[in-house]
């Protein structure tokens, strides 16, 4: 009885240790897999030359870069530089058949790769914002980036990006006003011939972060609208354009407490001066006064 206790608990252990041992094996793998399928898509790679045309009968036709947008923080939204600042979650996605491995016999192909430090090895939309005055990445602890690449050679780009953004306002109406920020992003190099920006489709293109646009001073964030109208002509060609308008309401409460009520009740006091008997001369100069 006491041998055949022995001989299970042997047993158990070990099953216990071949499990671990394919584990390790697996995730070693793994690991080795992912490092061979980088090095053999980067081996004639050429980052100078910009993806061919995903699924399209003309190879030279333009590449489609995907974008959505989520915005972390909107803040400082100031009249007088007619300037706002902004952080935002900024993504792309496209298709690079040069990437795709989904083809290269391996059994079972990662979902994804995750490789943010190749990003200066790989081709990347030049994208730019042309209501910029002044923007920064964040690199703390390490550059907030990644990117990551599918099995069928589409790319997804995240960045987290910080921005000063000007807006043109109008405060005829002030403080009745609404003003309408626009925020562009456009190609720098590369004409509507070989890259067109498209808004996400397959959700929302423009997410907030909860409570983002409800905590400002003066403004009421009420809606964001994201149109293509805002394409770029010039001497050097035809450039694609996406655009994102903030829609700001001024607050009216704000300006009833610290403006309009302070305000009439003020005149409100000065009118007390026309009950008080006209030979008090005294109570009359000392209430306008005041």
């Amino acid at each position: 009885m006491k041998d055949t206790i022995r001989l299970l608990i042997f047993l158990i252990f070990a099953i216990k240790l071949s499990e671990s041992n394919k584990t390790r094996t697996s995730r070693y793998s793994s690991g080795v897999q992912e490092q061979e399928i980088l090095n053999h898509l980067l081996k004639n790679y050429d980052r100078r030359v910009r993806p061919p045309a995903f699924n399209s009968t003309d190879p030279a036709g333009p590449v489609n870069v995907v974008v959505n947008i989520m915005i972390r923080m909107l803040s400082k939204i100031d009249v007088v530089n007619m300037e706002y600042n902004l952080q935002i979650t900024f993504r792309e996605e496209w298709y690079d058949p040069r990437l795709a491995y989904e083809n290269l016999g391996y059994s079972v192909a990662p979902k994804f790769l995750t490789v943010p430090h190749v990003k200066e090895n790989l081709w990347i939309p030049d994208t730019f914002f042309p209501t910029e005055k002044a923007a920064h990445r964040h690199l703390i602890d390490t550059d907030n980036m990644f990117i990551r690449i599918h099995p069928d050679g589409k790319i997804l780009y995240s960045s987290r990006i910080s921005i000063t953004n000007a807006c043109l306002m109008k405060l005829k109406y002030y403080p009745f006003d609404v003003q309408y920020c626009d925020f562009d992003l456009i190609s720098y190099a590369h004409t509507m011939k070989d890259i067109i920006y498209r808004w996400d489709t397959k959700g929302d293109p423009v997410q907030r972060k909860r409570g983002v646009g409800n905590d400002l001073p003066n403004f009421l964030l009420t809606k964001i609208l994201t149109n293509n109208e805002c394409t770029s002509h010039t001497n050097t060609g035809s450039y694609a354009c996406l655009r994102m308008t903030f829609v700001l309401e001024r607050q009216i409460s704000y300006y009833m407490v610290q403006l309009y009520g302070p305000t009439t009740m003020i005149v409100i006091v000065s009118w007390v001066s026309f009950w008080i008997d006209m030979h008090s001369t005294a109570g009359r100069v000392a209430l306008g006064r005041f």
